[in-house]
């Protein structure tokens, strides 16, 4: 019966890794990263032809199940009041809303959008950035050790620099 569902597993686990190099998890919660992950692997398996799995590899296996996320959300928090707890519907359907608009942010994701570090990629422009990120006081002081090193490293360079020089006259 779990098998059923590892085509939208596996798709939601691929959603997943492109939006945690993207700008995505600065602007939404994990779960709701999650549940929209989960929502855009459970369309695509089902949009899936027959006996591909939505995972892309041709296997026999079949398509997931369709599942309505959301209306599983209302059904699981409306019909439930379990813990004397009230539901705020406007609230929820705000928190539908986002989710889904955050289904659409994952879906661009394979084109480079959001910031998406897995797909077309200018690598010269991302090592520029890496360099200037790199010396940049933001991460935090670099400790003495490396700061004594550092100096080290230089100083044994020069003197063998002047060495060379020396040698070389």
């Amino acid at each position: 019966y779990t098998e059923d569902l590892r085509p939208m597993h596996d798709g939601a686990r691929r959603i997943v890794d492109d939006a945690i190099v993207s700008d995505i998890p600065l602007m939404y919660g994990p779960g709701e990263v999650g549940l929209a992950a989960l929502m855009v692997a459970n369309e695509e398996s089902c949009a899936a032809p027959a006996g591909d799995g939505g995972d892309g590899s041709n296997s026999s296996a079949p398509k997931s199940p369709e599942i309505d996320m959301v209306g599983y959300i209302r059904s699981r928090f409306l019909d439930s009041n379990e813990s004397e707890v009230k539901v705020d519907v406007e609230m929820m359907g705000a928190v539908i809303a986002r989710v889904t608009r955050l289904c659409q942010f994952l879906r661009e994701l394979k084109e480079g959008k959001h910031g998406c570090g897995n797909h077309h990629v200018d690598m010269e422009r991302l090592k520029g950035v890496h360099k200037k990120l790199k010396k940049c006081r933001a991460w935090g002081p670099i400790p003495a050790e490396k700061e004594g090193k550092k100096k080290k490293k230089k100083r044994k360079a020069e003197e063998e620099k002047n060495g060379d020089e020396e040698g070389a006259n």
